[in-house]
């Protein structure tokens, strides 16, 4: 039951007793209280639509304040996702570079692997050019020391005896016969 409510029927029961009584002063008190009670309960409904007034603004400045909130929010889940794919795309990034890192090693160690059975493989060849190179100043060396002065016949011999037709027939096999010139 509202106070207002409670208020008229007090007001309706002290009415109907004081018409019964019908005594003035006894009326005049029963209207004072009336109005004295009365005016009470004006005074609370003006104290409580002020205060309902009140609650009602703060209500409106929080809704707002939860609206701007709610915004800011909306503004740094957008600003989280957009960090979350740049994050996403940067590892994808340190992935792909780890990956053609380790293509560049292995390649840089195939040939450096290769490079060094090559330094390998020129050096025994060098190793066994020398071997050769001393057994043939040997073997001269002996010949020399044995006396075997047999006249062979050196490039610079052999080169008078050459003839213009053996030299086109060796330099250029696919030319014309000198004889057919």
């Amino acid at each position: 039951m509202s106070a207002r409510v409670a208020a008229h029927q007090r007001r309706d029961s002290r009415l109907n007793n004081s018409i019964k009584a019908a005594d003035p002063e006894r009326e005049d008190a029963v209207r004072a209280e009336t109005v004295a009670l009365l005016d009470d309960l004006k005074d609370r409904l003006a104290k409580a639509e002020g205060a309902s007034e009140q609650h009602q603004k703060q209500a409106e400045v929080l809704q707002s304040r939860l609206d701007d909130a709610l915004k800011e929010q909306a503004k740094l889940e957008e600003k989280v996702h957009e960090n979350e794919e740049q994050i996403e795309t940067l590892r994808n990034e340190r992935r792909e570079a780890a990956r053609q890192m380790r293509e560049m090693e292995a390649i840089y160690e195939a040939e450096r692997s290769a490079m060094t059975k090559e330094k390998e493989d020129m050096g025994n060849r060098e190793e066994e050019m020398q071997r050769v190179i001393q057994r043939l100043k040997d073997s001269l060396a002996q010949r020399t020391a044995n006396g075997d002065d047999e006249i062979r016949p050196s490039r610079q011999c052999m080169w008078p005896r050459l003839t213009i037709a053996y030299f086109f027939d060796f330099a250029f096999p696919f030319a014309i016969p000198f004889s057919s010139l």
